[in-house]
Order: C-alpha cells, then sequence, then structure tokens
C-alpha cells in the first residue's frame, strides 16, 4: 500500500467509501493487476494488449489536460484504493458527462461500494458542478442494478453491442437528469 497515496485528502466521503483524486502515488502492481485481469475487465473491454506500468502512469499523468473528474474509491475503513470512478466526456457547453467506474479489488466486490460511489458522485455532479445530465452505458448486471436503485433511467439497450466470452451482449443505457435526481432526494434526504 503506498503511503503517499492513503494520506491524500478525501475529496467525497460516504459510509464506506472516501473518494479523493488519482495521482501517480497510485500508480502500483496492484492497480496494474486490474487493468490485466480477465475478471475485472469482463464488462469493460476486452484487450488485446497486456497494460504496463508505463501506460498506468501515462493515464494518470493525461487526466489533467483531458479534464475529466477521475476519482480514486478507497475503502473507508482502511484507506485501501479498490477502484476508480470518472466523469468523463464533460461537455460543458450541454452540462452533460458519461460516468464510468471500474472496483478492481476483487474481494470487495458485492459490498455496495461501487453504488455508493456512484451515488456520491451523481450528488457532486448536480449540486457543485452544475450538469444537468450524466449518462452510462454497461452490460454489468450489478452496474445496471446499482443506477436503476439510485432512480437512474434505462434509456434502452445497444443489442449484441460488447463480446463477453465469445458472445455478444447487450449494453444496457443509462441517464438522470438534474431534476429527477433533485425529485429523489426529496423523497429520500439519505439518497
Amino acid at each position: 500500500m503506498n503511503e503517499q497515496a492513503m494520506t491524500q485528502p478525501p475529496f467525497l466521503e460516504g459510509k464506506i467509501v472516501r473518494l479523493r483524486a488519482l495521482t501517480e502515488a497510485d500508480v502500483s502492481e496492484d492497480y496494474l493487476a486490474w487493468l490485466n485481469d480477465p475478471a475485472v475487465l469482463r464488462h469493460r473491454a476486452p484487450k488485446a494488449y497486456p497494460s504496463t506500468l508505463a501506460e498506468l502512469k501515462r493515464y494518470i499523468e493525461s487526466i489533467p489536460a483531458r479534464g475529466d473528474l477521475v476519482l480514486a474509491i478507497c475503502d473507508m475503513e482502511t484507506g485501501r484504493h479498490v477502484g476508480n470512478i470518472a466523469l468523463n466526456t464533460i461537455l460543458w457547453i450541454h452540462r452533460s458527462a458519461e460516468l464510468s467506474i471500474m472496483i478492481g479489488a476483487k474481494d470487495f466486490w458485492g459490498r455496495g461500494m461501487g453504488k455508493e460511489a456512484i451515488s456520491l458522485v451523481t450528488r457532486h455532479a448536480f449540486e457543485n458542478m452544475g450538469l444537468h445530465r450524466l449518462w452510462a452505458e454497461s452490460p454489468n448486471p450489478a452496474f445496471n442494478g446499482a443506477v436503476k436503485a439510485l432512480s437512474w433511467t434505462r434509456e434502452g439497450t445497444k443489442r449484441e453491442a460488447f463480446l463477453i466470452d465469445g458472445r455478444f451482449a447487450d449494453r444496457e443505457c443509462w441517464s438522470i437528469l438534474a431534476d429527477e435526481y433533485f425529485a429523489a432526494r426529496k423523497t429520500d434526504p439519505n439518497g
């Protein structure tokens, strides 16, 4: 565990996750292992070539130039970096962004960390960044269940748009608008 990364101040906090800036201090063999693990990548994107530490470092260095909001997801109890969440393709003129997430540490799967991280970033996008619309696409049943539970709207299906284990799978398309988010907050202030 990289001590410098663990001492980074939190940006957003929930009950079980702490989100902070993803920095070069996060470049590690553990993080690299996520990017080369077929189970972690199963619902993200098949890769033709393995990732390297140098590529991982270049990716993190490129974040400011891209203008994406990329945060490390850390376990609240231990501070361990277990994944990342991002707002990509931020279109300021349209006030929209794509949400993406990866829980790379498989021993943290199924604990609700992804759902809480999505909730925190959704809140930040609407309450602090002034965005109007978030969207996401995924073939991952866990992701699709999390956004559905968080009042995102299923917009449709990209049929057979993703290859998993040699078979084509559907990608579910989701979005949430600022007014929908604020209406849901009124009925569930803890949402």
